[in-house]
């Protein structure tokens, strides 16, 4: 594909998403011309003219008046989102905007508004969501091979002592929003978003800063399926990263996501052997119930190929006129889980030595 054919975009915003995940990304992308980024800082858009060929600007609104850009990455800090992107709707460009999608869902649901009455493209960059290892395990749990999904929990643990602006709540920081939007979104994604109840518990632990960076969430829906989030700056191990019960097995994810395996053990419920209910109070031969049923145990490694990439579906609703696959709507109920989270928790608890 020659240049003519590509989509033009502009980078708002080159830290270290901005840098390491969208301007990398873009900078050798088939269906993408970087054509200019913008930011503040003279030393990093000195870097992108060198290193990514591309324009630079201090000013993002000058940016986005640039004619060769038709689509626009906004990869600031969150309280900027919604302005920059009504500012980048109102000339008409389509937008990647960097999660969380917005301080709150009022400001999620007027972007969203904005892109539609533009008529322009619009996602939120989610990518948890289409990864290789999510993928894989709806796969794995669309088998049948557990049953029926009755429990999924979904963890992120590190131990660091956040004192940049993504530890202020001013900034919109704390990791409910920041690791949570992902672990909401694959939680929902499991679940649906018809929420029947919903608790949240929110600590400050080992950061310097004001906002969350111990998340704990525990989620019901109508159907009475669990859905829980961990997360924790503050953990010296990693218990887990994805664990789903179902009625007849669990799947139980190991290693990372670009490089791990899923542990399976299930049983196939025709052959349970016949058990009758005894209410009596005497266990005969004092003995606790016990079944011998025969598992089935499978180790299946990682499948990489069947992630999707992100910009890459994204130049295609852009072309063919279609969803992209993250629809705003679905991340504004994203959103709006999160809000609920919040007001759930009462505040935040200050755990610090």
């Amino acid at each position: 594909m020659n240049d003519s054919q590509k989509i033009g975009i502009g980078i708002a915003g080159l830290g270290r998403i901005g840098w390491d995940f969208h301007a990398k990304s873009l900078k050798d992308h088939p269906d993408f011309k970087l054509v200019a980024v913008a930011d503040p800082q003279a030393e990093r858009r000195a870097q992108a003219e060198t290193e990514l060929g591309c324009r630079s600007y201090a000013d993002y609104s000058e940016m986005i008046c640039n004619p060769d850009i038709s689509a626009v990455v906004i990869a600031t800090p969150t309280h900027l989102h919604h302005n920059m992107s009504l500012q980048a709707f109102a000339k008409g460009l389509h937008v990647i905007l960097e999660k969380p999608m917005a301080l709150n869902s009022r400001e999620a649901t007027e972007i969203t508004a904005a892109a539609h009455a533009a008529n322009c493209k619009l996602t939120v960059y989610q990518p948890h969501r289409l990864a290789s290892y999510y993928r894989h395990l709806l796969q794995l749990i669309d088998s049948g091979k557990i049953g029926k999904v009755y429990w999924a929990q979904i963890g992120t643990f590190n131990f660091a002592r956040r004192n940049d602006w993504q530890s202020l709540q001013k900034f919109g920081g704390g990791m409910l929003v920041n690791y949570g939007a992902h672990s909401v979104d694959q939680i929902l994604g499991l679940l649906g978003t018809d929420i029947k109840r919903l608790f949240c518990d929110l600590q400050c632990v080992a950061t310097l800063g004001d906002a969350d960076d111990v998340v704990k969430i525990v989620i019901e829906n109508t159907a009475g399926v669990i859905g829980q989030v961990d997360i924790s700056m503050a953990s010296a191990l990693s218990p887990y990263k994805v664990t789903v019960w179902g009625t007849c097995g669990t799947i139980n994810f190991k290693g990372n996501i670009g490089n791990g395996q899923f542990e399976l053990r299930y049983f196939d419920p025709s052959q349970l052997p016949d058990k009758q209910l005894n209410e009596s109070l005497a266990s005969e031969g004092r003995l606790y119930p016990y079944d011998p049923i025969e598992f089935t145990e499978e180790v299946i490694p990682l499948d990489n190929s069947l992630g999707i990439n992100i910009f890459s579906d994204f130049a295609r609703a852009v072309r063919t006129d279609t969803s992209p696959i993250i629809p705003p709507e679905e991340t504004v109920a994203v959103m709006e889980t999160l809000d609920r989270c919040r007001e759930n928790s009462a505040g935040i608890e200050d755990m610090r030595l």
